[in-house]
């Protein structure tokens, strides 16, 4: 079992707080969306014909739209693979993918928005997935932090221990541990 901190307490909430499944099927749902939309989008066939695409169809065509969800989408699945399975800790890429998901669901939000009337499904189904990429990025972001994915904490505890050493020394105590 991998050992996060060397502190018992905070060891095991880190680790339950880890566990591979426990609020990350939101990532794998929307990851998988992701690479569903890109599929369609993709497709011979026209996707952005319709009125409510017209904002989104000046800014990218359907190919690069496609190609942006299926990457992001399959880098999600992947991270989320890697992270759950093999116990490589992939936090940072599963955030960057959320932060993503989040942009892309959000501009499609706004582009079915400022394209109103009509009032369409789509204006609702995409800002519940640009909210619930915003909520998967946050879980993301906290096993960040509790992976400890920048050494934040082991440097915190170095300089720490650097300095009740300095302090040890200035009053002329012994040098190191003294058990």
């Amino acid at each position: 079992m991998k050992v996060y901190d060397p502190d018992p307490a905070i060891n095991e909430r880190i680790r339950r707080a880890v566990r591979y499944g426990q609020t990350r099927w939101a990532e794998v749902w929307n990851s998988a969306t992701m690479v569903v939309v890109g599929a369609i989008l993709l497709y011979p066939e026209p996707t952005f014909v319709g009125p409510q695409w017209r904002v989104i169809a000046r800014l990218v065509t359907e190919g690069q739209a496609g190609s942006i969800s299926i990457t992001v989408g399959a880098a999600q699945i992947a991270a989320l693979i890697i992270n759950g399975r093999r116990g490589r800790e992939t936090s940072l890429i599963r955030t960057l993918g959320c932060i993503g998901g989040f942009f892309f669901w959000l501009a499609c939000a706004i582009g079915f928005a400022l394209a109103l009337p009509p009032l369409n499904l789509g204006l609702g189904l995409f800002s519940i997935y640009a909210i619930s990429e915003l909520h998967s990025s946050g879980r993301a972001a906290s096993d960040m932090a509790a992976e400890d994915t920048f050494g934040l904490r082991k440097r915190r505890r170095a300089a720490a221990e650097e300095e009740a050493e300095k302090r040890r020394r200035a009053r002329g105590g012994p040098v190191g541990n003294v058990r």
